[in-house]
């Protein structure tokens, strides 16, 4: 996994209000009480858990002095989330037809299970639709049945062309910005990544227990963020898209 450049925690803060990255932080921290001698087992101790609440500060203060800027570019940010949901929604999709028809290969499945650095930086989730794509067109004759149809192919190889355009739009924005803007943003960047290792760190430890895996969740900074809900997936008619 490569580190994420300043660019790369630029883009990830344009794209979450502080507010609600903050109060995710803050809920991500409170969950870790009492459990801190099982997560220090996979590193997470207290001055890891106190960068992640000194970040949160700095982020929350600044917030206030620029008057938050979360809309700041709004024209640039909003195409982008909503590409952004389109094409995890497409994502989802496409995995879901390989679960259904490759649920019993586990070696055939494993190629579909690629996933994504940070889902939310556009250049890693291209990548990822791309591969997805070719792997459907290459398994087409097996996945046709259940909707991987040439018109759903197409609709995905139209976003990846989106989401190319976006990134360039979204990327010239963020220079844009003044340079407080910018520190903002690449600080929120850095808090959402922080707090997104902890969440998959708390998940993992506490696997066999749901109740307390449950507990870190990114469910405060998806609602913020507007993300869809998980589709269902449909058998194709014949002759349809």
């Amino acid at each position: 996994m490569n580190p994420l450049s300043r660019e790369d925690f630029i883009e990830l803060g344009v794209s979450i209000p502080a507010a609600a990255l903050v109060g995710w932080a803050s809920g991500q921290l409170a969950a870790t009480k009492g459990k801190e001698s099982r997560l220090q087992t996979r590193g997470v101790n207290g001055p890891t858990l106190e960068a992640i609440r000194d970040l949160a500060a700095i982020v929350e203060k600044r917030a206030k002095e620029l008057g938050d800027g979360d809309d700041l570019p709004p024209q640039a940010v909003a195409v982008a989330q909503h590409l952004r949901e389109e094409a995890l929604a497409f994502r989802r999709t496409g995995k879901l037809m390989a679960n259904a028809e490759f649920g019993t290969r586990p070696d055939l499945l494993a190629k579909f299970r690629t996933g994504v650095q940070t889902g939310l930086l556009l250049a890693n989730l291209t990548k990822e639709l791309e591969t997805l794509i070719a792997l459907l067109r290459e398994h087409a004759a097996s996945l046709a049945g259940i909707g991987a149809t040439e018109p759903f192919m197409a609709r995905g190889e139209l976003l990846v062309e989106k989401l190319k355009d976006a990134k360039a739009g979204l990327d010239a924005a963020c220079r844009a910005l003044s340079p407080s803007e910018a520190q903002q943003c690449h600080d929120k960047g850095l808090l959402y990544d922080q707090t997104r290792k902890l969440v998959r760190i708390g998940r993992l430890e506490f696997l066999l227990d749901p109740a307390l895996a449950s507990q870190f969740n990114f469910t405060a900074v998806r609602k913020e963020r507007g993300v869809s809900t998980r589709p269902e997936l449909k058998k194709a008619k014949a002759g349809g898209h």
